[in-house]
């Protein structure tokens, strides 16, 4: 099994307006792609991390759900 490589961050381009992002070395090249990010602004940086948790626990596969197995385009 080969590991994949994620990030997970928060981004803030305004005050009170935090969106979380996900990146993946997709291609295994040290390049990390966007993979998914919020469609909605967060009140707070905590809620925007949860959410976006959530999201990457899923993508990989950690919450009984079916893995995401491509990188939407």
């Amino acid at each position: 099994m080969q590991v994949r490589k994620i990030g997970l961050l928060v981004e803030q381009p305004r005050d009170g307006a935090y969106y979380w992002v996900i990146h993946e070395d997709v291609y295994r090249d040290g390049r990390f792609e966007l993979v998914q990010k919020a469609d909605r602004a967060f009140a707070t940086y905590a809620a925007a991390l949860a959410q976006g948790y959530g999201v990457l626990q899923r993508l990989c596969g950690l919450t009984g759900l079916p893995a995401r197995t491509s990188v939407p385009m």
